[in-house]
């Protein structure tokens, strides 16, 4: 089990506008739930410690207190032309978006932690990719030259915890502890199930197109070699691509909790081959073995209408079952608010949708889950967003794009986030113990880090279990009060 919490507060300058407080308050909580503060009022305890921001630094005279550099301007859009300023610290390369103060030598540690998680810096991008989605090429890693297998916000906040334990004596970047007991490191493990075997007449049709796009897209001859032979087994009348059964019990006999995201709504061509009452037998069982069934929001369920509550009432009805998180199908939404304000209309304790469509690492620089942030009504919404961090298809295309080892890619983004901290993380792999997705190379990878989660001390965990075993830290930083926690 983890240390009491420690107290906390935060108090701010008088010149400190209300957008400002709102938005940094809301930075200030996320740090504290990750570092496993308590956040309590101003001079509610003499013990607490305060940060201040802003300020003349009169307030540093208390002992405890930490001043935060005042840069964070709430009426300026950060534009992805404007270059990041690089600073070292601690070993590690920061790119920041306000720099470095020069009084103090620090930056503004909870305006930096903002932009990053409330994806305010994504907003300024216009332009979308066929899916209607933002592409990558023009994210500010692509535009920047910065990794994007950094967690960067992590970072300032091990560089703040770091200031308030050892002020400027030393440079080093704290790890945060676990909540979770017996583990250290917390890996949220998931499938969306975007095709299953219903019938002879699909499996054919998927396999014709893996030959098609292994052969002319991907130039991938042992993808093409695997479609082969899972043509010839479905010749042969096996039923590939029937691979629940299987995998739960790989996954059970490897000690791994996983979430399974479900299609409730045909209604576009990209949306899955199957209809939910096909596949409702194999989900009625997998929540006995620890395998939860949430809510993969269709092809056009929020960007063209509204329907995640109508799909979560359909999988309920399929399954008994009240879903408490959700995925958009092919990670489509083209707007942060759109898709934020659905997730909390449907009454979720979380969602998985934020990571990239073609590389892997951490789009809001978080190795931790946070809840989003709502600039409508300034102040956070009322679920957890769990960051997708690595998923199977994004891993193969980054690693033909970097032409890098796929095992090495995806050991350095789950490493970086053990070393910093507690994880809240997702991995997403569509079908390990079939190559109907990817090739078997890359399914590979998925049973190699497995095999290495003791090593460790990880825990491969649902999404629902996740949000159970922690949702405490977040409700001592005041975070989370309205969530329920999935049962």
């Amino acid at each position: 089990m983890t240390n009491q919490a420690r107290t906390i507060y935060l108090k701010f300058s008088d010149e400190s506008r209300g957008p400002v407080r709102a938005r940094l308050t809301y930075a200030f909580r996320v740090f504290a739930a990750i570092y496993n503060y308590r956040v309590v009022e101003a001079d509610a305890s003499d013990d607490a410690i305060c940060l201040v921001y802003g300020g003349n630094g009169k307030e540093e005279q208390k002992a405890g207190c930490l001043r935060v550099p005042e840069r964070y301007d709430e009426n300026s859009t950060w534009a992805q032309q404007e270059n990041l300023v690089r600073h070292h610290y601690a070993g590690e390369d920061f790119p920041l978006f306000y720099g470095i103060d020069a009084a103090t030598g620090n930056p503004d540690w909870l305006g930096e932690i903002f932009e990053w998680i409330s994806s305010s810096h994504e907003s300024c991008i216009t332009s979308r990719d066929s899916i209607g989605r933002i592409a990558y090429d023009h994210m500010l890693f692509s535009k920047q030259g910065i990794s994007p297998r950094k967690p960067y916000a992590t970072l300032l906040m091990a560089w703040m915890e770091n200031a308030l334990r050892n002020g400027n004596t030393k440079e080093t970047l704290p790890r945060a502890e676990s909540p979770i007991p017996g583990a250290s490191h917390a890996l949220v493990c998931s499938q969306d199930i975007d095709f299953y075997y219903v019938d002879k007449a699909s499996l054919f049709v998927r396999l014709v197109k893996n030959l098609g796009i292994s052969a002319l897209q991907a130039r991938n001859l042992s993808f093409f070699r695997s479609s082969l032979l899972l043509f010839g087994k479905a010749l042969a009348g096996e039923r590939v691509g029937d691979y629940l059964p299987a995998m739960l019990k790989q996954m059970e006999d490897r000690g791994i909790q996983s979430t399974l995201f479900v299609v409730a709504r045909k209604g576009h061509r990209r949306d899955p081959n199957y209809n939910l009452e096909q596949i409702a037998p194999h989900l009625l069982k997998a929540p006995q073995s620890g395998f939860p069934v949430e809510l993969h929001g269709s092809y056009t369920s929020v960007m063209e209408g509204a329907t995640l509550t109508d799909e979560l009432s359909a999988l309920q009805k399929a399954t008994g079952q009240t879903a408490r998180g959700n995925r958009q199908h092919w990670l489509r939404f083209s707007d942060h608010g759109k898709l934020f304000r659905a997730v909390e209309e449907a009454k979720l304790a979380f969602d998985s949708t934020l990571g990239f469509s073609e590389m892997v690492g951490f789009r809001n620089g978080a190795s931790f889950a946070y809840p989003p942030y709502d600039f409508e009504r300034e102040r956070p919404y009322s679920f957890l967003e769990i960051p997708l961090a690595v998923m199977d298809v994004s891993l193969e295309a980054a690693a033909l794009a970097l032409k890098a080892n796929p095992q090495e890619l995806a050991e350095e983004v789950l490493q970086q986030s053990r070393k910093y901290g507690w994880g809240g993380i997702s991995l997403l792999w569509h079908n390990p113990v079939e190559p109907l997705h990817v090739p078997e190379e890359i399914n590979e990878v998925f049973w190699n880090c497995a095999r290495k989660k003791e090593q460790s001390n990880e825990r491969w965990m649902s999404g629902r279990e996740f949000v159970a075993q922690c949702l405490g830290r977040y409700q001592n930083a005041g975070l989370l009060q309205e969530v329920r926690t999935p049962s």
